[in-house]
């Protein structure tokens, strides 16, 4: 029978795991665990606890099977605005037509190379998802269930969210690496088929792992991550021209609980998602006084949609997706996630014909 564990916090999780992997691990998808070890598809998370970025990538040391299956399938309309979510636990992402109200998805991605599916971004011009999974970045067009285009770091990073540049820059926040030398880092490639090409890995400067990712209409990159010296969430800039990466300079007077997704308005005014305590944070830099309203649960994507006036996020603590006014930070609606499972990543596509 299928063991059931209620943790008091996310970050049990990361000790129990990291024991387990240091008890004889091998990698990404191994069976080599000692007996004694703690295996991911037997953890449930309720009301109280969610996965945490350490959770995840000591899971993914450790190795893990799904622990529901699923199936792909995808009736969502051809045009119109369409919302992905991401469910890592369940190596899953929904797709939800039109404003969050308690639906059902439409579609479902549940394709075999799905891995700890994190964040989500959709590329607007092409109505393409890209998926950071485990180990590589998925490229999925829409209505699609399996991917045309796989973005792959030789360095062995582990991709916790993805965005792409004006210039066509494939531009990824990664966890840390996959064996531990390296804490978070940005990796970069030039977009094109066949994985692109890649550019680069560059470490970020004072974490103890990386976060999110986005990129604004002049080429600015902000990435967030939980700093080594505060231990709570720091916010960066730099710029990535041809996915050559810069200095990274630390936002003055920006602090943040977690690091939760980023994104950019109409306006290109930074959009942060505080993960814990919940909030959605505007700023109009170099101001480092946030615009704010509370999001509920432990909130960890983020996505706007294109008219400035909703604000996404996944929210893992509540398994469910939520859609907010935005700036009044009034509650639309939500849709419930998958069981035994939380949504990580969010990702909009307005839907408009190309």
């Amino acid at each position: 029978m299928r063991r059931i564990f209620v943790l008091a916090t996310s970050r049990v999780l990361f000790a129990v795991a990291a024991t387990a992997f240091l008890a004889g691990c091998s990698g990404i998808g191994s069976s080599a665990i000692a007996p004694t070890a703690l295996s991911p598809d037997s953890v449930h998370f309720t009301t109280g606890a969610a996965p945490s970025a350490e959770g995840r990538l000591a899971a993914l040391r450790l190795g893990r099977t799904t622990v529901h299956h699923f199936v792909s399938f995808d009736s969502c309309p051809a045009t119109g605005p369409i919302e992905y979510a991401s469910d890592g636990t369940n190596n899953v992402i929904n797709i939800y037509a039109g404003d969050f109200a308690g639906q059902a998805p439409c579609g479902q991605i549940a394709t075999p190379v799905l891995n700890f599916p994190y964040g989500l971004f959709v590329k607007i011009g092409t109505h393409d998802l890209y998926v950071a999974n485990a180990s590589d970045v998925l490229v999925f067009h829409r209505g699609k269930t399996r991917p045309y285009n796989i973005y792959t770091d030789p360095s062995g990073q582990v991709p916790n969210d993805v965005t792409v540049a004006k210039d066509g820059t494939v531009i990824v926040s990664n966890l840390g690496e996959f064996n531990g030398r390296e804490a978070g880092s940005i990796s970069t490639w030039i977009k094109g088929p066949n994985g692109g090409t890649f550019v680069g890995n560059f470490p970020m400067t004072n974490d103890i792992q990386g976060g999110f990712v986005t990129v604004q209409k002049n080429g600015t990159v902000y990435f967030d991550d939980q700093d080594a010296t505060t231990r709570h969430g720091a916010v960066w800039s730099l710029s990535c021209p041809a996915g050559h990466c810069g200095a990274q300079t630390q936002l003055a007077g920006v602090s943040i609980g977690e690091p939760g997704g980023l994104g950019s308005d109409s306006t290109d005014d930074l959009l942060v998602t505080d993960s814990e305590p919940g909030a959605a944070d505007t700023f109009e830099l170099p101001n480092p006084n946030p615009m704010s309203f509370p999001l509920a649960g432990i909130v960890f994507g983020m996505a706007m949609n294109q008219g400035d006036t909703h604000w996404f996020v996944a929210d893992a603590l509540n398994n469910d997706a939520a859609e907010y006014s935005y700036p009044s930070g009034v509650l639309i609606g939500t849709v419930p996630g998958n069981a035994f499972g939380n949504f990580d990543g969010i990702a909009v596509d307005p839907g408009h014909a190309l």
